[in-house]
């Protein structure tokens, strides 16, 4: 794929983000004191992703979702609420965002490739059968077209939606997604830091997405290779290793997976943010802006579902707390609290119930359900273990309360005796809480710091009853419960830092403050891209996802550029059905064709009738191998083309009909047919 038409695709997907910004920025200034410009960047991706759903479910094309940002645009130039003085004087938070933005771009044109890593088959896929059909439900191309009910996909519509607008292939956009969702994660850490601190602080919380945890050092230091260290690093929470997953931020962008958990990242710190301009500014915000302020809280919490449903376990409770510790200090300061001081706030679970409420009402009428109840953990995290996740950030929180321990110092008694009782790792996390909640000073750090030890003691306690199965049942609450409690806690960690080293900054000049800025960005570039060249086998150079196929397997790769040129968004391929994590499905993959059968792990996972997904796998291999039934096959399943490549000819013993099918591509190792 040309450079230019990459170069093209990723300028105008920059334009557009722009464009929204713009036209939401001078809207957002009641409810959002000093940050409305740079939370502009999150909240108009938000607005754009709701009214392109909404035109999806409605069957309209989804580039009518621009003409709303047109409008307010046009309005707030009409009215002169945009200016280029304070553009310029906000314009720290467009260069965080481009920052983040170039920084992940630059790990994707290192490491682009549409692999046979993790779950990036499945991601590509949902991404190509957005872009190439955008309307709701989305079609699940791994499952002849039907409904993709059964998995959170607004990110991936997010980015398809953007990838259209741009004009983009979707082996392109495949590699914007990241970089997108870190600028946009970026600026909302950094409005964190911004709202709380000065300018030469307000960088700090930016700090959660680039810290490791403590296991990736043991392992490098252990002699471990770059790509293992970080893999075995996210595979240390459990009893033993590898019976959960802890993803942690700097993994999941490296590794490179647009999965649903990291693209729902941006809009956790966009939360925290909000959250914390309730929790600080709650009684300076004028009457109408903390109906916004509600609003925002909405659409950001009703985002969640869609998104990556486990966000909004986690983020609807702490909501609660806040909203009532909001009114609770107004109670505490003894000023006067009108109706208007509560009723945003009440109305925000309401509210974020009515933004995707199709969608909710789709979920309560699917069959499908993984969550079957609540568990008892047996086998806690042993404490070593745990902190080698979580070791860095629970010490800064033990730093902020050491003044406390000296009066309490009899509470490190808790973690002891719950040591002896199997559960020293919730023991560690307890003694904290309390220190919290004892402490004479407390600041809106100590607010997510409680949150973020409650959530870890509950995981050490409980998890939810999904489809995964002994010793791994716990996995999946310790990975999506656990990385979105990296944020919470990781926020409050780096507020704390940041109140520390109030003044520090102060005798350094803006000169040298920007270039020591400069050069820390440039070496993280170098370290990261660096990491990411060990992950790509010398396949990178390119933001074409599919690029790696000319030598992996050039006679798919042609195969897929036939198709990418020749079939239409709603024609089905069928293509060798197989297992979870193997080389199959790759056509739907690449290519965002609709196909009969993907990977049938992960189907029969998400669906409840097995015995139907079975019957699929049967007729694939029917199609492929009797001749007499391939055209009735082809038909039942609506199948235009048939492709026949090395993988088909390894996994079924191909004979098709001479007649009935007129073979339209053909390159040594592969041959695509089509019905006639």
């Amino acid at each position: 794929m040309a450079a230019e038409f990459q170069a093209l695709t990723v300028l105008l997907l920059l334009v557009i983000v722009k464009f929204c910004q713009l036209a939401v920025y001078p809207y957002l200034r009641p409810a959002l004191p000093k940050i409305y410009y740079g939370l502009a960047y999150p909240i108009s991706i938000l607005l754009l992703t709701l009214i392109s759903w909404y035109m999806g479910l409605l069957q309209l094309p989804v580039q009518l979702s621009l003409i709303p940002f047109a409008a307010l645009l046009g309005f707030a130039l009409w009215k002169k609420q945009i200016t280029f003085s304070e553009m310029k004087e906000n314009a720290v938070f467009d260069i965080i965002f481009l920052a983040g933005f170039v920084l992940l771009l630059a790990v994707r044109f290192t490491y682009p490739g549409i692999i046979l890593s993790g779950e990036k088959f499945m991601d590509a896929a949902f991404l190509g059968s957005i872009m190439n059909n955008p309307s709701v439900i989305p079609a699940d191309p791994w499952l002849g077209g039907a409904p993709l009910t059964v998995y959170y996909y607004l990110g991936h519509w997010m980015c398809g939606v953007l990838g259209i607008l741009a004009f983009g292939s979707s082996a392109v956009v495949f590699n914007l997604m990241l970089p997108l969702v870190f600028g946009l994660a970026a600026v909302s850490a950094y409005s964190i830091g911004y709202l709380l601190f000065d300018r030469r602080r307000a960088w700090i919380p930016t700090l959660i997405l680039l810290i490791p945890n403590i296991a990736l050092f043991v392992q490098l230091v252990l002699g471990e290779e770059i790509t293992t260290a970080f893999w075995n690093s996210t595979r240390v929470i459990g009893s033993v290793p590898s019976e959960t997953i802890n993803e942690y931020p700097l993994f999941s962008f490296i590794f490179g997976d647009p999965h649903a958990h990291v693209l729902g990242c941006f809009n956790q710190l966009l939360f925290i943010c909000l959250l914390t301009v309730l929790l600080v500014k709650w009684r300076e915000i004028p009457v109408y802006g903390k109906y916004l302020l509600a609003v925002l809280l909405s659409l950001s919490l009703g985002t969640m579902p869609a998104m990556n449903a486990w966000d909004v376990l986690v983020y609807a409770p702490i909501y609660l707390a806040a909203a009532a510790a909001a009114v609770f200090l107004m109670v505490k300061d003894r000023e006067g609290i009108s109706r208007h001081d509560i009723l945003p706030l009440l109305l925000v679970p309401f509210l974020s119930i009515l933004s995707y409420a199709p969608y909710l009402l789709s979920l309560l009428s699917s069959e499908v359900s993984s969550v079957e109840g609540v568990g008892i953990v047996t086998s806690p995290s042993a404490l070593p273990l745990f902190l080698g996740m979580w070791g860095i950030l629970l010490f800064i929180v033990f730093l902020d309360c050491i003044k406390t321990l000296k009066k309490y110092w009899w509470l490190v008694i808790i973690p002891v005796v719950l040591s002896f009782l199997g559960y020293g790792s919730a023991g560690v996390c307890l003694f904290l809480l309390l220190l919290l909640q004892l402490k004479k000073e407390k600041h809106v750090d100590t607010f997510f710091a409680a949150a973020g030890c409650i959530l870890l003691i509950l995981m050490e306690i409980l998890y939810l009853n999904d489809y995964m199965w002994d010793p791994y049942e716990r996995m999946n609450t310790v990975f999506k419960i656990g990385f979105a409690c990296w944020f919470i806690l990781g926020s409050s960690a780096f507020m704390m830092i940041g109140r520390w080293i109030r003044g520090r900054f102060a005798g350094v000049s803006r000169k040298r403050f920007l270039a020591a800025a400069g050069i820390v960005y440039l070496v993280v570039i170098v370290v990261l891209t660096g990491c990411a060249f060990n992950y790509s086998n010398g396949n990178g150079g390119t933001l074409d996802g599919t690029a790696w196929l000319s030598t992996y397997c050039p006679s798919d790769a042609m195969g897929i550029a036939w198709l990418d040129k020749h079939a239409a968004p709603e024609d089905i391929v069928a293509e060798a059905a197989g297992d979870s994590y193997e080389y199959s499905a790759r056509i739907s993959a690449l290519t965002g064709l609709t196909t009969p059968l993907g990977w049938e792990g992960h189907e029969k996972v998400w669906r409840p009738d097995d015995e139907a997904i079975s019957e699929v796998s049967a007729d694939l291999k029917e199609m492929y191998e009797n001749p007499e039934r391939t055209i009735l096959l082809m038909d039942k399943y609506n199948v235009k083309y048939l492709f026949v490549g090395e993988v088909e000819r390894e996994k079924y013993q191909v004979s098709l009909p001479e007649e009935g099918l007129e073979r339209v591509f053909s390159v040594p190792g592969c041959r695509i047919y089509q019905r006639m």
